[in-house]
Order: C-alpha cells, then structure tokens, then sequence
C-alpha cells in the first residue's frame, strides 16, 4: 500500500481528461444512476462528474437514486447546489433497495461551517420527484440517437425498470427500444472476475431481479467494472484531509470522515466506472467482447464470443498507479484549468 502510494505522488503529471471521450470531441452525455448514502466512493464518483462537466468533458443530464432512502434525495441536491448544479435533475427508486440510514447521509445534512449549513438542500422525498425510470425515459427520450452513456454505480433498480417499461407520454418506444435507439453504451459497477475472488458483488445481489433484467436484456455494448478493479486502487485518504480546502467546509470530506474511523482508503469501485465512461479505453484494458451472466445467487461469470456486446475491465498492476493518479486528479479537480475538452 505505502509503495503504491508513493508512485502515485510522484506520477503529478497525470490528468483528468487527456483523451477526446466522444466523436468529435463532443462532451459525453452522462445519466448518473447511483445509491449515494451506501458507501462513500459514490460521493466522490458524482464529485468527477462534476468536475467532468466543469471542464467542458462531459454533459450530466440527470441523477437517477437507486437507495430508497430520503436522505439520499435531500443530501445529492444539496450537494449539486454546493457545486453550482441546483438544477440537476433527478429521479428516485420509491421502491427501491437499502432504505437505512448508513453512516454519512444524515451527519452531513446537518453538518455546518462558520455558523452556516453545508448543504442547503431544496428537494427532499416530498418534492414529488419522478420514478427513477420515469426520469431516464424522459431524459433519454429528449437526447440525439446513440448519444447518451448510462453510468449504473449500485443496485440496478432503476436501469431494470427502465428496460423492461412500456410505452408512456415520453416515448412511443417500448425501454428496450429506447435504449437501443439513444443509449450509445451502458458503463456499470457490478460484478466480480478474475479467479482471485469469488462471492457474489454487493450491487448485484441487492436487486437481483434488476441485475439479470439489465445483464440480459440490454440491447447497446455495456462494459462493466468488478469488484476486483476498485479494490486494487484505494482512495489516499491524505487527499481528503488535504485537496479540498478546509475538510470542514467541503461537503466530500465531510462525509468521508463520516463513513468510517480515519484513516481509510477506500477501495474506488464507483470511480473507475466514471473514469471509463468519460475516457473510455485509456485507463484500464478490457476483456474480450462477450456475455454477462448471473447466477441465481448473484455470482457473475463471463462468455466470450465474437457475436457479444458485453466487457469487463482489467487493471494490470503496471497501469495501476497511473490510473489512481488520474482517478484522484478527477476528484480534486487537480490541474483542472491546463486540461483542454
């Protein structure tokens, strides 16, 4: 860990955003499906996309929760607020998975700084937000053919409801053919690979249902990202204490320091699917194109075959330290003014 770390400080020259993510150089478009409130690298996932869009790198169309906790509502559109991004919009799983509290949801809300709250929420559960995949069918409905990366960080809820809904005042398309026509690519966190694991992944096993929906039935290329990816590559805690300003008065560190007992580094599973839906192919390597499928107790296996839309990233331990580098400069912000779109 010690060694891997001091290769990353010393790779400073590393940056977000060094490849042209879409034809043309165009800002990917990016729906955000996340269970913020579970565990903490989802805050520092929507943080990159934040920073993504700033940048001019990526385009955030809407957040979709997938927790059904209310919580998780009041804390993301507040935190979109700290970050200049109140009008974001965003759908909710009603009937979705993992409604507890967790660790940082609540102290966060109520967290303050020189006498000021820190997040000054607008939304909460009774603002009448959309289902999850009312929202998604609205978005996707109003966006050019193949133009859209769904980015999926937890529990598939939102992604499988969308698949298999029908035909509403969005669109005459059933979510199938919805997706097939303006989704160019699904990037997910989910899954384990690899022989050096086996058990079934969390994100998988929470919405089964949801997972076998969206693994069998998506109709674009969906590259996921294992377990095993994130888990070589843990968040330096220093950079929480360190690139965010005052840790008390920036909304991410905050919560970090919430989650669990400092010092951790927290493996960055929700990071890596970012990272390769806006620079996809720089950072990780891939397996060869196949199928995904999912065991009745939520193992994840993969079958090649030439006529497959569906891959998994691999991280060799040579690209490992550039990667984390470039996943911490993302979520700092780092050398944001001297990257060009």
């Amino acid at each position: 860990m010690k060694r891997l770390l001091i290769i990353v400080l010393l790779l400073s020259a590393v940056s977000c955003g060094q490849k042209d993510p879409a034809p043309g150089g165009e800002p990917v478009r990016i729906i955000f499906d996340t269970d913020l409130g579970n565990d903490i690298d989802d805050v520092l996932a929507l943080q990159m996309l934040l920073n993504y869009e700033k940048e001019g790198r990526a385009e955030l169309l809407g957040i979709t929760l997938c927790k059904a906790n209310p919580a998780t509502i009041a804390f993301t559109d507040g935190y979109c607020r700290f970050d200049g991004r109140g009008d974001i919009p965003l759908g909710y799983a009603y009937d979705g998975v993992t409604p507890e509290d967790g660790t940082y949801l609540l102290p966060t809300l109520e967290a303050s700084f020189g006498g000021e709250p820190l997040l000054r929420p607008a939304r909460t559960i009774d603002s009448g937000l959309p289902e999850g995949y009312k929202l998604l069918r609205r978005l996707l409905a109003a966006q050019p053919d193949a133009s859209v990366v769904l980015v999926a960080v937890g529990p598939l809820t939102n992604i499988g409801n969308l698949l298999v809904s029908e035909a509403d005042e969005f669109s005459s398309l059933s979510g199938r053919d919805l997706v097939a026509a303006k989704v160019r690519r699904v990037v997910t966190m989910a899954g384990l690979f690899g022989d050096e694991f086996d058990f079934p992944e969390y994100n998988v096993v929470c919405d089964l249902e949801a997972s076998h929906r969206t693994f069998e039935l998506c109709p674009v290329p969906l590259t996921t990202t294992g377990w095993e990816v994130g888990n070589l590559l843990p968040y330096p805690h220093e950079s929480i204490l360190t690139d965010f300003g005052d840790p008390e008065a920036h909304p991410l560190p905050v919560a970090y320091r919430h989650y669990m007992q400092m010092p951790y580094d927290r493996p960055t599973w929700d990071l890596t699917a970012v990272l390769e839906a806006v620079e996809p192919g720089k950072w990780f390597d891939r397996s060869p194109k196949g199928t995904i499928r999912i065991a009745a107790d939520g193992r994840s296996s993969f079958e090649a075959s030439e006529t497959g839309m569906q891959e998994y990233l691999v991280i060799p331990q040579e690209k490992a330290a550039a990667a984390l580098q470039a996943l911490v400069n993302c979520t700092t912000g780092k050398n944001l003014k001297d990257m060009n779109p």
